[in-house]
Formats: C-alpha cells, sequence, structure tokens
C-alpha cells in the first residue's frame, strides 16, 4: 500500500506566455501543491483559459509532476516553446 503524504504547500497559479508572431497571449490557471515526499512532490496542475490563439488550439489540461518548483517551471517552459510560446 502506497505511503499517503501530506501536503505542505498549496497556491494558486496564473500563467501566461505569449505568440510572437501573432502578439497573442496565452493563459493558464491552476494549482500548484508540494508534498512532503515522494519520487515527484511538486504537482502543478493546469487548466486552459479561454479564448484559444488564432492558429492553433492548446490543451485544455496540463499536468506537470516535478522534484522542486524550479523543475516544475522549466518543464512548463519547454511545454510552451513545443507549441511556439514565449514563457512570461
Amino acid at each position: 500500500m502506497p505511503k499517503k503524504y501530506n501536503i505542505i504547500f498549496e497556491s494558486k497559479e496564473d500563467i501566461y506566455g505569449t505568440i510572437p508572431r501573432a502578439d497573442d497571449w496565452v493563459h493558464y490557471s491552476g494549482t500548484l501543491t508540494v508534498k512532503d515526499g515522494g519520487k515527484y512532490p511538486v504537482i502543478l496542475d493546469l487548466n486552459f483559459v479561454p479564448p484559444h490563439p488564432f492558429a492553433f488550439n492548446m490543451p485544455e489540461k496540463h499536468m506537470v509532476k516535478a522534484t522542486s518548483i524550479s523543475d516544475a517551471y522549466s518543464k512548463i517552459a519547454r511545454f510552451f516553446y513545443k507549441y511556439g510560446i514565449v514563457f512570461k
């Protein structure tokens, strides 16, 4: 039976990025959760806030599991880069 870890920090986060070619913004809202143990103690669960950019649709939901808060935001920057978006 897996051990249940306690939540030591939780906050609401707003993540923004820009699309340089279209001068458009992308907005995700989510919850950052930090637990006191486990392989990936930091979880950032994101939900897309409409409207979608003109050229393409972004995923409605995205979850990032990471070892630290810095690692979680670097994964968000890579996720945005995959779609041609600059993390702000």
